[in-house]
């Protein structure tokens, strides 16, 4: 009998132990990378999101894309992003973003004031973001983002008119997975 307790003890004590070892939180500081996308952007057939890699305890570089609509017409962006965490805890908290990158999209000819025939145009961009990044979760994977910016459309192609505008207003809410 006293060894059947002494089983149940062991049993007991190791399963508490593994328990305890699962709820162990990750250091968030482990992560390297992280990956993200807007949920809630796929609805309104948008694909944006972005990639994240640590480069220094307050620095990451990165690559952002977006693609709205599925037919030729389509805006296109894809910008390289150098981010800057003042908390010096790169990958989590508040940070200033610098972004250059190529936007494509329909442009109207201007001619006298008409717009004419819609083409495609693509234009070098430069931007800039406040963001805020949160590394949640016991293992510190999951990943949500907030954040704010604008993007200037850079250069001319005989009078065109790119996107209706020169400046373009930017927002990511946008949640992922950190490696």
């Amino acid at each position: 009998m006293p060894s059947r307790l002494t089983l149940l003890a062991v049993t007991l004590l190791a399963s508490s132990s593994l328990h305890a070892q699962q709820r162990v939180r990750v250091d968030p500081d482990v992560r390297k990378s992280v990956v993200t996308l807007n949920p809630f952007a796929i609805f309104a057939e948008y694909l944006t999101g972005d990639v994240e890699v640590k480069v220094a305890p307050a620095v990451t570089v990165g690559a952002g894309g977006s693609v709205a609509g599925a037919n030729t017409d389509n805006y296109r962006s894809l910008e390289a992003k150098v981010r800057y965490y003042p908390g010096e805890k790169a990958l989590q908290g508040f940070s200033v973003a610098g972004t250059l990158g190529l936007a494509s999209g329909v442009g109207y000819e201007v001619d006298q004031g008409f717009l004419g025939d819609p083409k495609r145009l693509t234009r070098p961009s430069i931007g800039t973001e406040l963001s805020y990044q949160w590394i949640l979760g016991p293992s510190s994977r999951f990943v949500a983002v907030t954040g704010l910016g604008l993007k200037r459309f850079l250069g001319s192609d005989n009078n065109a008119e790119f996107l209706g505008t020169e400046i373009l207003p930017t927002a990511r809410i946008n949640i992922g997975i950190a490696f």
